[in-house]
Order: C-alpha cells, then structure tokens, then sequence
C-alpha cells in the first residue's frame, strides 16, 4: 500500500511538471537561433531547394524532411515556434518514457523507473538544451534503439533486434554524431555475435531496412551530383569545428546547470561499480557514459547541449545505481522529495518567472517573421537566425563568420561578398555587423571576416530598432509576393 501510495505521488508529480513545462517551454520561452536555423531549411527544401548543393549544412538531413510538410502549413502562424518547441519536448517525454522502461526493466522497481523520470522532467538542464535541434530527435531515437537491443537480450526475437537498428539508424539521420554514441552498443552487437547471442540470421535480416534506406539516401546524394559535397560538409567539416574554439572548445557547464555537478560525479562512481558488479545493460549504459565524458573532456563540449547526453546517461546509471545500495527508505524518499521540489522550483524560476519578464519583448526572429516574405531575401547576423521564411541571399545562411570560413578552407564554397549580395538581391533585411571571424576572436582578436559598405547601407536601409537588424528602405522594396510556376516572386 505504501509503494503504491509513492507510486500515485510520483506519476502525479511527473504528470503536472510535464504539462507545466510542456506549456512554459512552448509558449513562454523565446525560439533560439537553433530553432529558427532548422525550421528555416525544413522552408528551403519545401520549397525544391537541395540542401548542401543550394545551401550550407553540416547536419544529416532528416528532421528538415519530416518536419518541412509541417512547416510549410504554418509558415504564417505565429504560433509556428511554439508548436514545433512543444513537439520537441513531446520527443523529450517519448525518450523519457523509454529510460524508464530500461530502468524499470533493469531494476526490477517501478519506484526507481519513476524517480528517475521524475529527475529528467523537471531537469532544467535537459529541457533548456533538448529544443528544436536535430539532437534532441537523435537522443531520443538512440534511448529506443537502446531499449530494443535490451529487449533482444531477453526476448531473441528478429523484430527487437529490426526495431533497435532502425532506430539507430534514424539517430545517425538525425545528426551524425550519433555514430560515436553508437561505439558501446556497437561493440555490443559484435561481441554477442561472436558469442552466438545474436544468430547471424538475426543480424543480416534486421540491417537489410537500415542498409536499404542508406543505399536509397547515398542514390540520392549521387543523383543530385553532391556526394562529396555531402561527406565533405557533414564529416571533413565537423572534424574542424574544434579547431574554431582552441582553449575554449572544453567547456563545462556553468553552475547554472548545476545537476551536471551532482549527477555526473554520482554517475562516474556508478558507471565504475557497474562495470565491476552490473548487468549487460548496465554495463552498457556505464560505457557510454564513460565514453561520452571522454569526448567532452578531451575532444568538444564548447555548448550545453553537446554535453547534455553525458548528463542523461549519469541521471540513468546513478538511480540504477542507488537501487542497489543499502540505503534506508526514509533517508531516500526525503533526499527525493527535496530534490525533486528544488528542480521543479529552480526551472519555474529560470524559465517562466524569467521568461514572462521578456515575454512583450520581440525578439530579432519576430521581427523578421512579420516583415519577411517568402520572395524576399535576408542577410543573418552574426551568431543570430533571424530568418524564417525568406531566402538566404548567400549560401552560407547562418553563423557567418564563422562556417562560411571554414567552408572556404575546406573548398566547400568561398564565403559570400555581402556587399555583392547587397547590390545585386537588395535583400529586405540585413544584419550590418560586426562579423567577427569566430577562429580569430577566440584567440583573443578582434578580425572582420566581413565588412558591409556604410555607404551602402545608407542608400538603401534604414534601422529596425531591433539592434543591428537594418530593414531596406520603402522605395526600395517590392510588393504583391506571389506563388507563380512552382516559384515566389513578386509581381509588383
């Protein structure tokens, strides 16, 4: 009756917190640039345009494909940022609920499961960095992969194992980054397969679908002749990208995130006792991990969410972990009631007590979305994504300065003349700078890596009021934005 009476507690807790977070997330925090990169070329390819061949990108495509019918449907809403941040905390739930089945599976004890989801929903921490981004989709489709190999384990059937592979492969589709999460589990496959564990059978059946639907997406790479385009941007390019940063690619979170300081030292001790005393799943979960912390501390951490994984991973192993230690009841439930209602109180204070304070402020991508059409043209600032639904007038559309640099050195395409741009598209709306080169200020110096004429931005704009956005001037703009022959173009 008591376990049942702390079972109703937690479900009750996790239950409110996601629908209060689902709500203050969605509609009260403010879009980051992120979420309006990505939404901007699911636009771009809904409207017949290829990515790495007609603009710049260095993630796996999948999101902008799934999402681009959707986008397309709402491009007018202003609700657009809200809807699509509240689907990507569905997908957070969705990975959360699948944590929880490894966990209660694992332990044997729904209680532990439910504590730990109660720890994730309200993690200020995974929900500030698990917005729209390719990554959040790519966790939650390695956590399900996860729980289906686990399943295999235990039920040898070729449908878990065809579930699990799927899934990763949609991780990797998501972001290819997921192949080095993929390392553990991996290595796993291989092992059983050694052992007999997984029948060769099993194994050649369940990767036919991911090798079907790889052999599809490299044909239609090849098709579109951008083959070499596509590895050079998504793997050559990514490799470099820690070079950027120098001292300041190793960043651990700020105290502001401070579960990182409670559950990645928990986690470390844990993955450490799991290797020596744990079960398969544990063991896999404590490599992962493990492996995970390496690449932060060693290879790349410059941004939260590239270090929110290891904190996933830490929640996992650490409750998996306290499960099994000795500890009394009582000190358990009042460490859990306190942390518990501190974390629900921490984000209502850093997310909608913050958020409602900023919420009749309007930010640079509102701005643009009520100014822009999809006939004109846009110029992004620097680290900003203003632009949601106009085109890009170069083709590097984002963090200019910085990938368009780099992409240049890479022989991807040389970075765009803005003043070129300028005079040839009179794009509506520009961002004048500055545009620092990103290599060069993080090594202390402040170098133009492009410079917008003042003569021509005296010609032809006038200020927003919104920062360094600059909106062209009315005698210069164009009107009566029409859908004509497959394409938006004015007629006036």
């Amino acid at each position: 009756m008591q376990i049942n009476k702390w079972r109703k507690i937690l479900l009750g807790f996790i239950f409110i917190s996601a629908i209060g977070l689902i709500w203050v997330y969605s509609f009260i925090v403010k879009a980051n640039g992120d979420n309006v990169e990505h939404l901007h070329y699911s636009w771009r390819i809904w409207q017949g345009d290829i990515p790495y061949r007609d603009f710049f990108q260095h993630h796996n495509p999948l999101l902008w494909y799934l999402l681009a019918p959707f986008v397309n449907f709402l491009i007018n809403n202003h609700s657009i940022f809200s809807i699509f941040n509240m689907i990507s905390y569905l997908a957070v739930l969705l990975m959360i609920y699948f944590q929880y089945k490894i966990v209660s599976k694992d332990t044997k004890s729904e209680i532990s499961a439910l504590v730990m989801a109660a720890i994730l929903v309200t993690s200020y921490s995974v929900l500030w960095a698990l917005s729209l981004r390719p990554d959040t989709f790519m966790y939650m489709c390695l956590i399900i992969g996860l729980y289906y190999q686990y399943t295999y384990e235990e039920e040898p059937k070729l449908s878990n194992l065809t579930i699990s592979f799927l899934y990763f492969f949609a991780s990797i589709m998501f972001t290819q980054k997921a192949l080095l999460n993929l390392v553990i589990p991996g290595f796993w496959v291989l092992y059983n397969i050694a052992i007999r564990k997984i029948k060769i059978t099993d194994f050649m059946w369940s990767i036919l679908l991911p090798v079907m639907f790889l052999g599809t997406f490299i044909a239609y790479l090849y098709s579109n002749e951008i083959l070499d385009l596509y590895w050079i941007s998504n793997f050559t390019f990514n490799m470099y990208i820690p070079e950027i940063f120098e001292e300041n690619k190793i960043t651990f979170p700020p105290s502001e995130f401070y579960e990182f300081y409670i559950f990645i030292p928990l986690g470390t001790i844990a993955s450490i006792y799991c290797l020596y005393k744990g079960t398969t799943i544990e063991k896999i979960i404590s490599l992962m991990f493990l492996e995970e912390g390496i690449l932060r501390i060693f290879y790349f951490s410059a941004f939260l969410h590239y270090s929110i994984f290891w904190l996933i991973l830490g929640i996992m192993i650490t409750i998996i972990f306290l499960s099994k230690m000795p500890i009394p009841q009582y000190i358990l439930k009042i460490l859990i009631i306190l942390y518990l209602g501190y974390s629900a109180y921490y984000n209502y204070r850093y997310t909608y007590k913050k958020g409602m304070e900023d919420i009749n402020i309007i930010n640079g991508h509102e701005y643009c979305f009520d100014k822009l059409t999809p006939c004109d043209y846009a110029i992004n600032g620097y680290y900003a994504s203003y632009n949601l639904k106009a085109k890009d007038a170069g083709y590097y559309g984002t963090l200019l300065g910085q990938i368009d640099i780099l992409g240049e050195k890479l022989k991807i395409a040389p970075r765009d003349n803005l003043n070129e741009l300028i005079r040839e598209k009179k794009p509506k709306i520009i961002s004048v700078g500055p545009y620092w080169d990103t290599y060069w200020e993080q090594r202390g110096k402040r170098i133009s890596a492009h410079s917008i004429d003042p003569i021509l931005v005296d010609i032809y704009y006038e200020p927003s009021g919104y920062g360094d956005i600059f909106i062209l001037k009315p005698q210069y703009r164009k009107h009566n934005c029409q859908y004509i022959g497959g394409k938006w173009e004015y007629v006036d």
